[in-house]
């Protein structure tokens, strides 16, 4: 049961903060997110589409991380961690991909907007030229939060291993970390 509760505790936090970075991200570029989608989304505002949109793309980087940190805490001899070890754990995570996001959202913005990086492809078009810095913006703060959450559950996962080692050892009578 504490398996499937740290895996639904991730999905929650992550997808929710992919709701709130959805919602800015169709704040600051509207076209992010009405251009290119399905027919049947076209008539939807984007400040609708934004945190559907964000929920669904952590939706399997959020399963995963439940996943890795729900084995790295159940599986073996150590001590096993509830879910609710977790509970000030995965908002932390998405405050870094939040830091993260902001960040590269900064950085792809200023980089565009003097030249540095230009916006390729359909989109490059689709979008007008004095927008293109948006549109890297957001563009850039979605991949650091992708990129951010992979990073970070892999060392939760690892943190969590050790963490367990280290009660155990306390049980066991031994204090060494």
């Amino acid at each position: 049961m504490e398996f499937a509760k740290l895996v639904l505790l991730s999905i929650a936090a992550l997808c929710g903060y992919g709701a709130v970075l959805g919602e800015v991200s169709a704040l600051i570029c509207p076209e992010a997110f009405t251009l290119g989608r399905p027919p049947v989304f076209e008539h939807w505002p984007p400040a609708a589409l934004g945190p559907i949109w964000g929920v669904l793309d952590l939706l399997i980087p959020a399963t995963v991380a439940g996943l890795a940190l729900a084995v790295a805490a159940n599986v073996g001899h150590h001590p096993t961690l509830k879910a609710a070890f977790f509970c000030r754990v995965l908002p932390g995570l998405a405050g870094v991909m939040a830091i993260a996001a902001i960040t590269a959202g900064a950085l792809g913005f200023s980089t565009t907007r003097h030249g540095s990086y230009e916006i390729i492809g359909p989109m490059r078009d689709a979008v007008r030229p004095e927008r293109h810095p948006f549109l890297a913006a957001v563009w850039w703060a979605s991949l650091a939060s992708l990129g951010t959450s992979f990073v970070g559950a892999i060392v939760l996962a690892l943190w969590t291993w050790r963490k367990r080692a280290y009660f155990g050892a306390l049980l066991a009578g031994g204090h060494s970390r």
